[in-house]
């Protein structure tokens, strides 16, 4: 797998951001067959070129490559997935590309006051420049959006958002409140206090049934006839989130989505998303 770090001027966000990329464009494999083709054809560059050609083992990589855009949780930026994940080795074994961004700590949601337009960002900015900048597939069908926390909530908003886009979603525990805001304040975390909250969500009292709600999405887009995403969710037992989660696919549910709800055990870390990832993964492909 090659690991490719990018740096470039987002219109989405009026700045430098960066982004990760794994591309299936190397293997071991190949490359051990090659060498020893190579070494046993010889010192004659002629007998060489032919040996290349003749490589008992075909690349095994095939673009345009089907593509999962990646969304960390909160705290986090475009290298979590590389530090504290198999994402590398998984990609590979499933010859899958994958891009993940930086969303700071925005809920991948558009903030027209200060230019940070997350959610274009991630459901068509970044897709049409990876697209520009790699051999990715542009098949609705084999471009996916996926995340944890945070990034599981910006990965449901926008890839029901850009649903001509994103053939499905996989979202790991996400972030999400359906029972009032009231419930969750707290002045000891800061992503609970409501200063944040109001400054990411807006009018708090507004979200539930806003563009902002994954179900209103997911029942605008049934009624009015556009491509549904095939959505995967899973959250753990113990996890805080697990009663929201499972109402808000419920939710989806009932507005006419196929959704896949799954629980393990384990709680809002990375030990459960390090579980969860490989069989949402499989489900995905």
């Amino acid at each position: 797998m090659a690991l490719i770090s990018v740096d470039y001027f987002s219109s989405s966000l009026m700045r430098t951001t960066t982004l990760e990329a794994i591309l299936p464009f190397d293997n071991q494999g190949d490359a051990h067959a090659t060498d020893s083709v190579m070494r046993h054809a010889g010192a004659d560059l002629t007998s060489q070129e032919a040996a290349w050609d003749s490589r008992p083992y075909p690349p095994r990589t095939q673009a345009p490559f089907k593509t999962l855009f990646l969304l960390h949780g909160i705290s986090g930026n475009h290298a979590d997935w590389i530090s504290e994940s198999r994402i590398r080795a998984w990609a590979e074994q499933r010859n899958l590309a994958v891009i993940m961004p930086s969303g700071y700590n925005a809920f991948y949601l558009d903030h027209a006051e200060t230019h940070n337009y997350y959610g274009r960002f991630v459901g068509q900015e970044l897709v049409e420049v990876a697209r520009r900048m790699f051999p990715l597939s542009t098949r609705r069908e084999d471009t996916f959006i996926g995340g944890i926390s945070m990034g599981a909530y910006g990965a449901l908003r926008n890839g029901l958002r850009y649903c001509e886009t994103f053939g499905s979603i996989i979202a790991l525990s996400p972030a999400m409140i359906v029972g009032g805001f009231d419930q969750v304040f707290s002045d000891d975390l800061w992503f609970l206090s409501r200063s944040y909250l109001e400054s990411t969500f807006g009018d708090l009292n507004e979200v539930i049934g806003s563009d902002k709600d994954p179900a209103r999405l997911a029942a605008d887009l049934v009624y009015c006839d556009r491509p549904r995403p095939r959505v995967y969710m899973t959250c753990g037992n113990q996890d805080p989130l697990a009663e929201p989660d499972r109402v808000l696919a419920q939710r989806m549910r009932d507005a006419g989505l196929e959704v896949t709800y799954h629980e393990m055990q384990g709680g809002h870390d990375w030990d459960f998303w390090n579980a969860a990832l490989p069989q949402a993964l499989d489900w995905l492909l």
